[in-house]
């Protein structure tokens, strides 16, 4: 008796041998193995796989990451930890932990491997935002793919910058954090209606800590709000072995104060931490490791801070600037140059203001070498301290033999040893 069997084909039009279980003739599962950062297309039966279904029901993303990579559909090569963790900006480490460790609790984390795996909508747990498509619908599915996996925060899309939001159904503390991190990001007290989702701006209207100026913009009711909701939200990233939030822009002085006393609690976050400070891929995702470290309060963590902003051109002219720009009381540019100059015209004097204002500079500067919470805050300030002018040296000396006094990091003392001896750090 002749047994018949019914002819498959791949998605391109290859017949496939009946031993095949992948789907896909080697031409297609060879093109998808070369495509590192994007994660290859699967069929619509592919999430009907028991040990995949089973981990959708988990609600657990990182044992729906494991069972995807390791689908039959993938045949004798399932997807490696290192290339599914490319996809995200992690490394093979960061995503052994999230598949083995606790589930993913953030939704914007949840949101970004539901969107690089593109896991049909009625197979998740929790609410996708609007598609792609509404952003811009002039948009190809890949460009789509690549704006998802890259935003700073995959569950929302602001309007700011001239893109429509959104609209999203999300409950009042979603609502508060998507307010937080868009006043964080760009340096904001306030948003304008027109700059807020309705969904958002519709639950904000009722929220206690939220209220409307007279011109109508939205603002907390306690601005400090803003800096515990963001480290809270960027401490979770860390805590999930990514630093993809943190690396989206230069986190404030409060900011770190916060996350720092999570991390303190936390040794896998420091490590990851000290990691970023060392080799991160950018030097604000440095910066801010680096800057998180530095209150931690253990002094070797300090010692460690230091040493890599200073070794470090790029971390240690955004942490000079940021110093500056805090301490001193002036813009952000005008903080910069001040940076640049402490550093290029080592000796030859601040240049922030004339006369008279140069001595007030000193004193502010000197006051923040007492500053205990903040290691590598003490080091920036003995390097502009060794810039002030001869006028001051002495109110400058008297402050550093003060420091001396108090200083627990080893690389602090060294500094103050140099400015005390003339030279600049």
């Amino acid at each position: 008796m002749t047994v018949t069997h019914e002819a498959r084909y791949c998605r391109c039009g290859t017949r496939l041998a009946r031993d095949n279980i992948t789907g896909r003739c080697s031409p297609c599962a060879s093109y998808s193995r070369q495509q590192p950062h994007v994660a290859p297309d699967v069929p619509a039966d592919f999430w009907d796989e028991v040990v995949l279904k089973k981990a959708l029901q988990s609600r657990h993303m990182g044992r729906v990451i494991r069972a995807w990579r390791t689908h039959p559909h993938h045949g004798q090569h399932p997807i490696s930890q290192g290339r599914a963790a490319s996809w995200v900006g992690m490394s093979q480490a960061q995503l052994s932990r999230v598949e083995t460790g606790p589930p993913i609790a953030h939704l914007d984390r949840l949101v970004q491997w539901a969107t690089v795996l593109r896991i049909p909508a009625d197979r998740l747990w929790f609410a996708m935002p609007a598609t792609a498509g509404e952003l811009n619908g002039n948009e190809n599915e890949v460009n789509r793919r690549q704006l998802f996996a890259t935003a700073v925060t995959a569950a929302t899309s602001s309007v700011i910058g001239g893109r429509p939001a959104p609209e999203l159904l999300v409950a009042d503390r979603e609502a508060v954090e998507w307010f937080a991190w868009h006043l964080w990001q760009h340096r904001k007290d306030e948003l304008e209606p027109s700059q807020i989702p309705g969904s958002i701006a519709s639950r904000l209207n009722s929220h206690p800590h939220v209220l409307r100026t007279v011109e109508g913009s939205y603002r907390f009711t306690d601005p400090a709000l803003t800096d515990v909701l963001v480290a809270h939200r960027v401490f979770g990233d860390i805590a999930q072995g990514s630093g993809h939030l943190l690396a989206t822009a230069q986190t404030s002085h409060a900011t770190d104060l916060t996350i720092s006393a999570l991390a303190a609690d936390d040794e896998g976050a420091r490590r990851g931490l000290t990691a970023w400070m060392r080799t991160g891929a950018t030097a604000v995702l440095r910066v801010n490791s680096a800057g998180i470290l530095a209150k931690v309060g253990v002094p070797e963590l300090g010692d460690a801070a230091i040493c890599a902003i200073r070794a470090d051109q790029d971390a240690r002219h955004l942490y000079l600037t940021a110093v500056a720009s805090r301490v001193l009381g002036i813009p952000w540019a005008h903080a910069a140059q001040v940076a640049s100059e402490a550093v290029a015209h080592a000796g030859r004097g601040v240049h922030v203001a004339d006369g008279g204002a140069t001595e007030s500079i000193c004193t502010r500067l000197a006051s923040e070498l007492a500053n205990g919470r903040d290691a590598a805050a003490r080091w920036c300030s003995a390097v502009l301290l060794a810039n002030c002018g001869e006028a001051e040296a002495s109110g400058a000396r008297a402050a550093l033999m003060s420091a001396v006094q108090q200083e627990t990091c080893r690389e602090n003392l060294r500094a103050y040893a140099a400015v005390l001896a003339g030279i600049t750090p």
